[in-house]
């Protein structure tokens, strides 16, 4: 009874290996050559260029957060968190670069603001 339990045991096994074998061939042609695959830690895989559009997103969000709106900022830290639900700790420094982007964009408006009041000769 065992030896029959085991080849059934052995046989799904074989079949398991078998077909992955075969995905893993017939999912050959659906990617670029220099993608690569990652595994992340809750099961999910996740595209190379995928983190990469993540990373250059976020970048633009921080230069534009910058320089001309701090509500662009917004997009930035979310791609930013995208980012770090693909691969671990990735996009910290994105999100930190489109916080301080916002911050000293509104502290430049304020100053900015401030003296443009005064040579208008408007005071608080």
């Amino acid at each position: 009874m065992t030896d029959d339990f085991d080849k059934k045991v052995q046989l799904i096994e074989e079949e398991k290996n078998d077909r992955g074998q075969g995905e893993e061939a017939d999912n050959s042609g659906y990617f670029a050559e220099d993608e690569e695959l990652y595994d992340c830690s809750q099961g999910a895989i996740a595209l190379e260029r995928v983190n990469r559009l993540y990373m250059v997103l976020g970048w633009i969000s921080a230069v534009m957060a910058l320089f001309t709106t701090p509500f662009a900022a917004i997009a930035g830290i979310i791609f930013g968190a995208n980012l770090n639900k693909q691969r671990q700790r990735a996009g910290n420094v994105i999100i930190i670069a489109n916080v301080v982007g916002a911050l000293i964009n509104i502290i430049f408006n304020a100053v900015l603001l401030f003296y443009t009041l005064n040579m208008l000769g408007i005071y608080y």
